[in-house]
């Protein structure tokens, strides 16, 4: 529980990891079985003229849980953004739509900026402040899709929706609104027009979904955070061996852990006839950074490519001012992920390695036979070595990971080694288990109504029974962000 800051006292907002300890709608609560469950039962009895307003309510519901008052900040965003939609649709003076835009845009970054990076403004400026503003959870998250309906709208690639509750409902859409995937409004808005009971297959198919999402948070990250997170807290305390393993089994967490929400959300939203686009891509796979930025948060990667890169100039300026754009979205990219000196470094070394690779041309991916594993194994160990700064809650222990890295050490303390080897033995199992999750993402239980009946039975105990026996109650790791 953390403690109360001026703003919380004053108007009773909890902050992140509050909100965190107080709701129990957590992907991973039975809280949330029985909302899911309810909502679905009463969608596909409605009458289709209230399904929107359904899940609209369903959505207040759900972000209400965790923070009542922060449903003002998001309302104040919508109506802002829907407004300048608005506007933009009804002006064709181009100076008027430059400055509707900036308004939206500068309204968004300033609640984001206010939020989320007020503490890390004032320390990087010097000044001292007793002013610790909580975060609203997944402001960076809605801020993004909020601010591309309006960047979309001025560039004529959307027209602008009459009302502000169809915007709310892309928003706000509850499977995905705390970590994602960022949606872009051409993707969502379409379906959200005629939304309608999933058929059999999307059924299943969602089912399916969030079996694996839920295996992989609870026999997977979840068990591999007993490894990683002792080891970040105090990296002294640890041999070389023990720090290596450490950082594999944090990266395979955090790869585990955020695309089992994504799984979870894109099969809870096929429950109601929306897909959500695909986040990850087997992203250890990659032979370049460039290929595993395709893998990996692969809506994030879309959207600063299409938001921040592009409008900076891309590569439409020459190579040096294209190697530029690319490092500097990936600084913001990584300062997006939180406000520490960390990420940011975090981003800029991915954005050395994009520019490094378009500099030598080691963007290539037809590698076969040795060469491919070769490949996968540097880029996973480049990618491996940003995690460091990525989960290292200061430059300290980033460095003290580094040093012990090299200090030579290549033994077990104590009890470590059976934990230890549990991680690596986990990770192995998660690559030889692929056949088994294509599988099961590809599995159809046939036309008889009994059989899916039992089956879909069967895999709700199952999801059940993780929750019961994994009693988890770590949250996700992307809902800090």
């Amino acid at each position: 529980m953390c403690a109360r800051d001026p703003l919380t006292t004053i108007l009773g907002i909890p902050g992140p990891s509050t909100i965190v300890a107080t709701s129990s709608m957590l992907f991973t609560s039975l809280h949330w079985i029985v909302f899911l469950l309810c909502v679905f039962l009463v969608f596909h009895l409605a009458p289709p003229t209230w399904r929107r307003w359904l899940m609209l309510a369903a959505s207040v519901y759900f972000y209400g849980s965790w923070s009542a008052p922060y449903l003002l900040l998001i309302l104040g965003q919508l109506l802002v953004d829907w407004t300048c939609g608005y506007l933009l649709g009804r002006t064709l003076d181009s100076g008027r739509r430059k400055w509707i835009l900036a308004t939206s845009v500068i309204l968004n970054l300033s609640a984001l900026a206010v939020f989320k990076y007020f503490g890390f403004i004032a320390r990087t400026l010097g000044f001292t402040t007793t002013v610790n503003l909580t975060l609203p959870l997944a402001i960076s998250f809605y801020t993004f899709e909020s601010m591309s309906y309006t960047i979309d709208v001025y560039r004529r690639r959307l027209q602008p929706v009459r009302s502000p509750a169809h915007l709310a409902l892309f928003i706000t859409w509850f499977p995905h609104l705390i970590a994602g995937p960022i949606i872009r409004p051409s993707e969502l808005f379409p379906q959200l027009g005629n939304i309608s009971p999933a058929t059999r297959e999307r059924f299943f198919g969602g089912l399916a979904l969030m079996v694996v999402g839920y295996s992989k948070k609870l026999l997977g990250a979840d068990w591999l955070a007993t490894v990683a997170e002792p080891v970040f807290r105090d990296p002294s305390l640890y041999t070389s061996l023990e720090l290596l393993i450490a950082i594999y089994a944090y990266a395979f967490q955090i790869y585990l852990d955020f695309s089992a929400y994504t799984d979870i959300a894109r099969g809870a939203s096929r429950w109601f006839g929306v897909e959500l686009p695909e986040n990850f891509n087997d992203p250890y796979l990659a032979t370049s950074i460039t290929d595993f930025w395709r893998r990996w948060h692969i809506t994030l990667s879309h959207w600063l490519r299409d938001y921040l890169y592009i409008p900076l100039g891309g590569n439409r300026r020459g190579p040096l001012r294209a190697y530029l754009n690319l490092f500097v979205t990936m600084l913001l990219g990584g300062l997006w992920h939180g406000a520490n000196w960390t990420f940011v470094v975090w981003g800029g070394l991915h954005g050395i390695y994009l520019v490094t690779e378009r500099l030598f041309g080691l963007r290539a991916r037809d590698y076969v036979g040795l060469a491919l594993w070769a490949r996968r194994l540097i880029t996973f160990h480049m990618v491996c070595f940003a995690w460091i700064f990525f989960r290292a809650p200061t430059f300290e222990a980033a460095w003290q990971i580094i040093r012990g890295l090299g200090a030579g050490t290549l033994h077990f303390v104590g009890d470590r080694l059976f934990p230890m080897l549990g991680a690596i033995a986990l990770i192995v199992g998660y690559w030889l288990g692929f056949p088994l999750r294509r599988r099961i993402l590809a599995w159809n239980p046939g036309s008889s109504l009994l059989r899916q009946t039992v089956c879909a039975a069967a895999m709700g105990l199952f999801v059940v029974i993780l929750m019961v026996l994994g009693a988890s109650s770590d949250t996700f790791i992307y809902f800090q962000f």
